[in-house]
């Protein structure tokens, strides 16, 4: 019990409580409430809080300093909607149910959260428009390639349509593909393969070998005497020569012609290099007493093989045709195909040796003569049905794209990088706007869902407008006011007497367990029933409008018939000693049911007089009568009236 008063001392007799569920200790909020009582302002110089301990059992030390000093409870929203506060807001102009959503204190964090975001909005369309119009320029322009592109063409968009969705499913296929037994043996020296990009459009480039594991993070990661898992071999990166059009992170895509000295010199310096690096790794293989080395290729097949001769990514050309020299991880793979060439990996790229650069790059322009052919799921040996499917689907629409017209065209990046920053951009101004709008709220859903209930009810038209049904829920705040203007409208209560009537309603108000069976008159019975198959109606509908509710466990949630028995007793006069003895309810539970259903009486009073029904007013009346006397509605400790 929750002492709202100050007081000298506060005594705990225990620090467990059970909480409706089962004995637990006390929370730190819970306790400093209660104790916060200690000492009254002005009286006391100190409180005293006094923790006993029954049966003689101390409670631990670093429990009660977690209870005496630990963090207080999260506040949490309860807010929730209801039906009545749904037509009660669509009745007044001056407040909507979004502003009042708004101002709850669930959507408070929220709305602190997009204070900056409306500048950032202003910022994100300007920006927009003026990419918009620079497309817009250029529209209908020839490109200056041979193959006579257009800027602008709606080809272009459709592309890259088909570039979004080949990279998604991609991440979906990916882990299915890589570790298949088939892509272990095809990703070797020389395959062939589409990779995308640094532009984001498909590239066809040749594995050249392996790449080494990743760099584990700092302070953590793969150790020298820990094999990768699994999922570190899922992404396993490899060296690779592509294809590039378009420009490079670098400033100069063209590489000097070397002459045969500077290429010797080269060569030394990075034999040289290789030779220091053996060396330190003879060393650290001498400190660890060669537990660290897992193989002579090392975990990754690659730990023996000399570095590259250039620093990674190197971008560069051959003649008018730009190549890179990539380690570019596996997820970057978009095809593996059945194309493979005749490469010497140590040539290109541990020496960068241009002719075996120049006849690499060759090679690879001969196999965009044709289509390049994918290997199938087959081939590959992956028979996971999801994964089969999307990658069907994913080289469906890579064959598409290679029909385009503008697939080879050397200016695709420039127009795709365009296109592809509009469409982000645009999607992030969409994201922003919603998160802006009221649609966001996290109630929203709930709103237009109960909304849909209310119009299929009939309590609001078509149009929102509040109709009479509607006006008689707005009366009801002393129970479920759905069911009970339903309960009202279908006239469950017209042919009871008012004894009975109240016994009802008692039904809606109760919200304790019992285990007592009432006994009941039978027109009694028969209307109890018929409101728990009106309740289960409810249920129902709002299932149908997307309430995540059961009908039962809505009609057990807003029907309980313990007291109904006792509240019909007490309307025809039994003294509260005998009603007291029909259930096992508490008598503080049962005074405060029938203190509320008097309240209830005026509610349905209320909504008879808007109604029109005299009869069921006067019921009412009688009613409340009935039930408010004695013991029930006297002067309390707590309310009195002057």
């Amino acid at each position: 019990m929750g002492v709202n008063a100050p007081a000298r001392t506060v005594v705990f007799h225990s620090i467990r409580k059970h909480d409706g569920r089962s004995f637990r200790t006390l929370l730190s909020g819970e306790y400093t409430q209660m104790a916060g009582r200690a000492g009254r302002r002005g009286l006391d110089t100190v409180g005293t809080v006094i923790i006993m301990a029954p049966d003689d059992k101390v409670p631990e030390e670093a429990e009660l300093r977690t209870l005496i000093t630990g963090k207080a409870t999260m506040l949490e929203s309860q807010f929730r909607l209801r039906y009545n506060m749904i037509v009660n807001l669509l009745r007044v102009e001056d407040l909507s149910v979004e502003d009042m959503l708004k101002r709850s204190f669930a959507e408070l964090h929220a709305q602190r959260a997009m204070k900056g975001h409306g500048e950032l909005l202003h910022a994100g369309e300007r920006l927009l428009r003026r990419i918009t119009a620079l497309a817009a320029a250029h529209a209908g322009r020839p490109c200056g390639c041979p193959c006579g592109c257009v800027f602008g063409r709606p080809e272009v968009e459709e592309y890259y349509e088909l570039v979004v969705a080949v990279q998604h499913l991609t991440t979906q296929v990916h882990a299915a593909v890589m570790q298949s037994p088939g892509a272990k043996q095809a990703l070797s020296p020389g395959r062939v393969v589409l990779l995308r990009s640094l532009h984001g459009v498909p590239e066809p480039a040749v594995v050249l070998r392996m790449g080494s594991a990743p760099t584990p993070p700092v302070g953590g990661g793969r150790t020298l005497l820990r094999a990768p898992s699994g999922d570190d071999q899922g992404t396993k990166q490899l060296y690779v020569l592509a294809l590039h059009r378009g420009a490079g992170p670098e400033a100069k895509m063209k590489v000097p012609t070397e002459t045969a000295t500077a290429q010797q010199e080269r060569m030394k310096a990075s034999t040289m290099s290789m030779g220091m690096e053996m060396k330190r790794k003879d060393d650290l293989d001498m400190g660890l007493g060669k537990l660290g080395r897992v193989g002579s290729r090392g975990v990754w097949g690659t730990a023996s093989e000399p570095p590259p001769a250039v620093p990674l990514p190197h971008y560069a050309s051959v003649g008018e045709v730009g190549y890179a020299l990539l380690l570019v991880p596996s997820e970057d793979i978009l095809s593996i195909t059945k194309s493979k060439l005749k490469v010497d990996a140590g040539e290109v790229l541990e020496r960068l040796d241009l002719a075996a650069v120049a006849r690499t790059v060759a090679g690879l322009q001969r196999q965009l003569d044709e289509p390049l052919e994918a290997l199938s799921n087959q081939e590959l040996k992956f028979n996971d049905v999801d994964a089969v499917e999307a990658y069907q689907v994913r080289q469906q629409y890579l064959s598409e794209m290679a029909k385009f017209q503008c697939h080879q065209c050397p200016k695709l990046p420039e127009q795709y990088a365009l296109i592809a920053k509009r469409r982000q951009l645009a999607e992030r101004v969409r994201e922003l706007q919603y998160r802006m709008s009221d649609q966001a709220l996290q109630q929203m859903p709930d709103y237009h869902m109960r909304v849909r209930v209310l119009q299929e009810m009939g309590y609001i038209d078509d149009e929102k407008v509040v109709q009479m049904k509607g006006r008689v829920m707005c009366e009801l705040n002393s129970c479920d006011e759905l069911l009970g203007s339903e309960m009202i409208f279908a006239g469950h209560l017209t042919d009871l007497c008012p004894e009975e009537a109240i016994a009802l309603l008692s039904a809606l108000i109760f919200q304790e367990k019992t285990d007592n069976e009432p006994v009941l008159p039978t027109k009694l019975m028969e209307a109890c029933d018929k409101v728990r198959h009106l309740a289960r109606a409810c249920g129902e509908r709002q299932l149908q409008c997307g309430l995540e509710i059961s009908p039962e466990d809505y009609c057990r949630e807003v029907l309980k018939f313990g007291l109904t028995e006792v509240v019909y007793e007490w309307a025809k006069g039994t003294p509260f000693a005998d009603i007291c003895m029909l259930t096992d309810v508490p008598e503080g539970s049962i005074v405060r049911t029938i203190v509320r259903l008097d309240e209830m009486c005026r509610e349905v009073k209320d909504a008879a007089r808007l109604m029109g029904d005299s009869t069921l007013f006067l019921k009412m009346q009688t009613a409340s009568e009935l039930i408010k006397r004695d013991i029930v509605f006297s002067a309390s400790l707590y309310v009195s009236k002057a």
